[in-house]
């Protein structure tokens, strides 16, 4: 069985599941705040999730002409779901190009 050591810190081992980490620990969060966001300022910290809602549109209406309510569609859901994994990737190669500059700024010293 082989063990390896921990010679150097994570970031220069391992850069990306360092930036794994951040981009998964960053997601949620980026989503959170593009929620609470209004329009033109969501689209800073999730732009393929808004991208993508732009795209698919309003949901229909759904129901009687009395009580109109907006139910989400398969195509919505679609949407959403690959929204928050394009973003979660958009975090992850933020996170890795950051990292590198990083790690490459303290080889450089």
């Amino acid at each position: 069985m082989r063990v390896e050591a921990f010679s150097g810190p994570l970031l220069q081992r391992r850069p990306w599941v360092a930036a794994l980490l951040l981009g998964t620990v960053a997601t949620p969060a980026g989503i959170v705040l593009g929620w609470l966001a209004p329009r033109p300022f969501d689209a800073l910290v999730a732009l393929p999730l808004v991208l993508l809602d732009i795209w698919v549109g309003p949901a229909p209406r759904i129901g009687t002409a009395e009580g109109p309510t907006y139910g989400p569609t398969l195509v919505r859901i679609v949407a959403l779901v690959l929204g928050i994994v394009l973003t979660w990737l958009l975090y992850v190669v933020v996170a890795r190009l950051l990292l590198w500059r990083l790690v490459r700024a303290d080889d450089q010293q």
